[in-house]
């Protein structure tokens, strides 16, 4: 069943089966004022047969296996500290996800984002990224250091258009 309020000094509720939940104001407002994180509504043609409707930024680099993965261990401290408190805030940013690869020794930050917004991220250099190349680049066993721009469209599940 829908939220029901009658007035604004009452609170707001939703349903949870047959028994009404108070919901906060403030929540309901971040829900809509926060829609614009969820699902990219526009998409371009890559070529024929080919759409995306989001670009992602990658930071990688190579660990080492010394001092029991220490580099590993320092490479998830710039994500820790630089990327996520930089990024939180970043308008039109969808997801930042993490790979790591313990066979191959990749450490993969991915920033993705909707097409309306990418473009006023890169004309911002892809913030933090100067200081996530450095960052990485102080530390010991970290080699091949890369960023890299592509697109990411999902073809199942929530996010296709």
């Amino acid at each position: 069943q829908a939220a029901a309020t009658s007035s604004a000094s009452l609170p707001t509720f939703a349903w949870s089966g047959s028994l009404p939940v108070p919901l906060a104001l403030d929540t309901i407002a971040m829900t809509t004022a926060d829609a614009w994180k969820k699902v990219p509504i526009h998409s371009t043609q890559l070529c024929e047969g080919v759409e995306t409707n989001t670009f992602a930024r990658e930071w990688r680099c190579k660990w080492s296996e010394d001092n029991g993965k220490k580099s590993l261990t320092q490479c998830q401290q710039v994500l820790d500290d630089i990327i996520v408190p930089q990024l939180k805030q970043v308008h039109g940013l969808t997801s930042v996800q993490r790979v790591v690869c313990g066979e191959c020794k990749d450490f993969k930050v991915i920033c993705k984002m909707g097409l309306d917004a990418f473009d006023d991220w890169a004309s911002l250099n892809y913030a933090p990224e100067a200081e996530v190349v450095q960052a990485l680049s102080q530390i010991n066993g970290v080699s091949q250091i890369e960023a890299q721009t592509y697109s990411l469209m999902p073809v199942l599940g929530p996010g296709r258009t």
